[in-house]
């Protein structure tokens, strides 16, 4: 997603080299670098500086090391005893909702997104 670490670095070198191609192999969240060089910017703030987008961006679907829908389903299909309350805290909103939507049809189970700072008191 381009937040961190020697990746940061590596883009900065190329992207202003329109021989350049930055591939992305994953899911980049809403308002990363990533998902903003994604989305066509013609420049990113990396590294303190504005950089303009020569380079070409790309993406290629499938590499994710994260369980798509059906994956997730599969796995929770082993839980024998049904839990009091499934949070669904991972991926963006509609994605987190939908997902929440389509466990609660198949199971029947309760299933919360918390909002952003929500706080929940487990007892």
């Amino acid at each position: 997603m381009v937040t961190g670490g020697r990746v940061k670095h590596h883009i900065v070198n190329n992207i202003r080299r329109a021989e350049s191609t930055i591939l992305f192999v994953g899911y980049q969240a809403e308002g990363t670098p990533g998902r903003i060089l994604l989305d066509g910017a013609q420049e990113v703030r990396l590294l303190g500086q504005m950089h303009p987008v020569k380079a070409h961006i790309e993406k290629i679907d499938g590499f994710s090391a994260h369980a798509d829908c059906d994956g997730l389903l599969d796995w929770l299909a082993d839980i024998r005893v049904p839990p009091r309350c499934v949070f669904v805290t991972h991926g963006e909103e509609k994605a987190a909702n939908s997902f929440a939507k389509v466990l609660k049809e198949r199971t029947g189970w309760t299933i919360k997104v918390p909002q952003y700072k929500e706080t929940v008191e487990l007892v």
